[in-house]
């Protein structure tokens, strides 16, 4: 009989921790008080204060909604469901820093929807391509009067998930992923050191190219005008004085003067001739 009631309480507890694993996220803390965290987002100084479990009740819904509103992407305005034991590691992170609950926690960045990572991601190299925002499974927070490093060494201690403190901008991240660190990336250019999370490569500028020249458009020109040769001018012979015509005789004058001469041969050769003939005929 004593076994057998044994055995039934056995299985109630059993089936008591089945359902609460099937109908909420397993609990992140071993105290049975209920939980109280306090929120505020500095940009916009919205902030929330909400008991969001209790003990034989679990997670509250409207108290985790209000979370999830003030979890928002800040940029587009779109939520979702946040990982419940993400805020159980930041109250018992708050917890072990003696960090009364009434202390507002600076929550810096929560959710974020893929384009909104990837749009951080172009500009700040600590971005993760991959990153649990993106899932409602990290937040950046700060609390006021807590140097980031003790947080982070807090965090250490805890062994419940990935955290990094990023000392140049005064924050701290934790996430519900696998326990891990990382060095984050500061103004100094120094490069990543320890284990470091899936994170965007931030693009290298593109190589300026060489403006190219636009091509030069060659103007068809229009064929010059082939000049056809100038006709040769004719040449005007000079105008000349015909030569004058040799003068003629003048008739009656040197015609005459001709004769004469003949004439007086003549004469002289009969002269010549007239004692021959004379001699001829007296023998």
């Amino acid at each position: 009989m004593r076994r057998s009631s044994r055995l039934g309480a056995l299985m109630v507890v059993i089936g008591g921790i089945l359902s609460g694993c099937a109908t909420s996220p397993p609990v992140a803390t071993t105290s049975d008080a209920p939980r109280t965290v306090s929120l505020l987002h500095p940009a916009s100084g919205e902030s929330v204060s909400v008991t969001y479990w209790r003990p034989g009740q679990g997670y509250d819904p409207r108290a985790m909604a209000e979370v999830n509103g003030i979890f928002r992407d800040r940029r587009t305005g779109d939520t979702t469901p946040i990982d419940p034991r993400l805020i159980d590691y930041l109250v018992e992170l708050r917890d072990r820093l003696g960090v009364g609950e009434e202390t507002p926690i600076h929550l810096t960045s929560g959710y974020r929807t893929q384009a909104t990572n990837a749009a951080l991601s172009r500009s700040n190299p600590n971005v993760a391509e991959h990153s649990y925002h993106i899932r409602g499974q990290a937040l950046d927070f700060r609390i006021p009067g807590v140097a980031p490093q003790r947080v982070a060494e807090a965090a250490a201690g805890m062994q419940r998930g990935g955290y990094a403190a990023y000392g140049h901008t005064g924050h701290v991240h934790i996430d519900t992923g696998p326990f891990r660190t990382w060095t984050p990336k500061g103004g100094d250019g120094k490069p990543y050191d320890g284990i470091q999370e899936a994170r965007a490569t931030p693009p290298k500028p593109a190589a300026l190219a060489p403006k190219a020249e636009p091509p030069k458009v060659e103007v068809a020109q229009a064929p010059k005008p082939v000049e056809a040769p100038k006709p040769a001018e004719p040449r005007v012979a000079e105008a000349r004085p015909a030569p004058a015509p040799a003068a003629k005789p003048a008739p009656g004058k040197a015609g005459d003067a001709d004769l004469a001469r003949v004439r007086m041969v003549l004469v002289n050769l009969s002269a010549q001739d007239a004692p021959a003939r004379d001699k001829r005929v007296t023998r």
